[in-house]
């Protein structure tokens, strides 16, 4: 039962994944917006793959928390590449005072 409901979380993770991150491609066809996409794009593959995993490894609690950790990567990195930023306009933004 755990491991079917993982499973469908799996799926719908991977296409989430895969939608923003060609959604983000398509909006702003940028080679740095490919590159840093990268790991989402990866990480949708990858859990296309954890309902047969999960199943072929009979609920093994090491694969699920794995599963689990990479569905809530992907949550963290559709929530990191959806925040607004603002356009670069070729000023350092970082803060003048540090160390020197």
């Amino acid at each position: 039962m755990i491991d079917q409901g993982l499973g469908a979380a799996s799926l719908v993770a991977a296409v989430a994944a895969l939608s923003v991150y060609l959604w983000m491609v398509v909006r702003r066809a940028q080679m740095i917006r490919l590159l840093t996409g990268l790991g989402l794009f990866l990480t949708g593959l990858a859990l296309f793959q954890g309902p047969s995993i999960l199943s072929a490894t009979d609920g093994d609690l090491n694969v699920r928390v794995a599963v689990v950790a990479l569905i809530l990567a992907v949550v963290v990195q559709i929530g990191s590449l959806l925040q607004t930023r603002p356009s670069w306009t070729g000023a350092d933004r970082r803060s003048e005072v540090g160390p020197q």
